[in-house]
């Protein structure tokens, strides 16, 4: 038994509400795409942010690392259960996890392409949402993506923020599942390393996107 731990930073807004970025800061191996490089671009967020005037910022900002990924999400798990009043207030939460190349097996060897690994974009079902993520996904030439449902693949994305789904917060999650995630073949050199500046700036996109929106103008919008 050993005790983790999620690592949180807030910037304040102009509304009483909250965008959530996040990603887990724990992997099983080298770990370079799974998922240091969702650490990244979350540290990316927190830096593009800290430097656009309060007035500018939609809502509150809160930058959430999670532990536990590989423990079936505790640390998402409880955070989620530790903040009911707080859950409320969350306009969304975008989930930034694997910027990672494709590759191609030869001779019983991975070798990396210069083509990003497809992109899953999990997206609540509520048209205005989907229409800010589409519009990011073009404006920044994010090709190889997909557009998804949170039940695509189950009852919830395969991501660490998946919890935020069934607690009725509206997501986009973010991710890409290459054959050498868990693997000690997980290196820097697997990093889709010109997809890292795009997927930043389409999250920027989004998250100026939610704008005029309130946590509950969304979840009243929901489609069944």
């Amino acid at each position: 038994m050993v005790t983790t731990h999620n690592v949180i930073g807030t910037l304040p807004g102009v509304s009483d509400e909250w965008i959530v970025i996040g990603s887990h800061h724990d992997g099983p191996w080298a770990s370079a795409v799974e998922d240091a490089s969702g650490i990244a671009m979350v540290l990316a967020q927190a830096e593009y942010w800290s430097q656009v005037p309060q007035e500018e910022r939609p809502h509150n900002l809160l930058f959430l690392l999670t532990s536990g990924h590989l423990a079936n999400g505790v640390g998402c798990q409880a955070f989620v259960n530790d903040n009911a009043e707080l859950i409320d207030q969350i306009v969304l939460e975008i989930h930034l996890e694997h910027t990672a190349r494709e590759c191609r097996v030869e001779d019983g060897r991975l070798i990396p392409t210069d083509q990003p690994e497809i992109r899953w974009w999990w997206v609540s079902k509520i048209t205005e949402l989907e229409d800010v993520v589409e519009d990011a996904m073009q404006a920044e030439d994010l090709r190889r993506s997909l557009l998804l449902p949170p039940d695509a693949l189950g009852e919830m994305p395969t991501t660490d923020g998946a919890y935020f789904h069934p607690a009725g917060v509206p997501i986009v999650q973010y991710l890409t599942a290459p054959m050498y995630l868990f693997d000690p073949q997980d290196t820097p050199d697997m990093v889709h390393q010109d997809s890292l500046v795009p997927v930043t700036r389409a999250t920027i996109r989004i998250v100026n996107g939610m704008q005029d929106q309130s946590a509950s103008a969304l979840r009243a919008a929901v489609r069944e």
